[in-house]
């Protein structure tokens, strides 16, 4: 994530100290199943208004927008059954390459006296790292051959594949057919670390559930010939 510099080279740089970091500790179980979680973040204060570091969200609406399309019951273009794929982008911002120019303090593990260091690629904490990653992951999905919506940036077809995804922070919602929704996933490894949370459908090897955004989303059916999703 950074490498080593001088503490000269900060100061001619940036004409300011490296900004401060420490170790965040959370448990994402609870008290009997703890899953704690451990990682550096820095200490960027927020002492402007730069607009320029704004990064996109999507509205809700895009999300029930794949829901609602999947519970049509309507396949795919090659008449395959529609899947909702989420996928799950492992320490997001890691993944995405510092563009302006910010020092660190080195944490008491890998201190040296005289050193500091330079990110590399983004840390959490600093006020860049979410645009940052807004233009990794647009940058990845281009490649790989989608078009970006114009009324909000974190939505993505594929027109070959039939392919429609949302994006919010590292969370991946796709709507495709389960050999798209696989290619999706394979092809995301190439640029991320990540993990498939869940792949919702109605056949028997497919998931039923997931909790996403504080929300249960889970595939129900209300009669032979009909599909609900709530």
């Amino acid at each position: 994530v950074y490498r080593k510099v001088t503490l000269q080279e900060c100061f001619v740089k940036t004409n300011k100290s490296p900004i401060g970091v420490r170790w965040v500790i959370i448990n994402k179980g609870d008290e009997q199943n703890t899953d704690y979680r451990v990682r550096l973040v820095a200490k960027e204060l927020k002492t402007d208004e730069r607009l320029d570091l704004f990064a996109a969200t999507p509205p809700l609406e895009a999300k029930k927008l794949l829901f609602s399309k999947f519970a049509s019951g309507r396949g795919s273009s090659r008449g395959s059954p529609l899947k909702l794929s989420f996928i799950d982008i492992k320490r997001a911002y890691f993944h995405a390459p510092a563009i302006r120019d910010v020092y660190i303090d080195l944490p008491e593990q890998d201190w040296e006296d005289g050193m500091c260091g330079k990110l590399e690629m983004s840390m959490y904490g600093t006020r860049d790292a979410a645009q940052n990653w807004q233009n990794a992951y647009e940058n990845a999905f281009k490649s790989m051959g989608f078009i970006q919506g114009k009324a909000s940036p974190c939505c993505f077809v594929h027109p070959t594949r039939d392919i429609k995804t949302v994006v919010h922070g590292d969370d991946f919602t796709s709507l495709a057919d389960r050999q798209n929704c696989d290619w999706l996933a394979t092809e995301l490894t190439k640029y991320f670390e990540l993990k498939v949370r869940a792949v919702l459908g109605t056949e028997a090897n497919d998931d039923k559930s997931i909790r996403i955004l504080n929300r249960i989303v889970s595939v129900r059916y209300t009669n032979p010939r009909r599909l609900g999703i709530s």
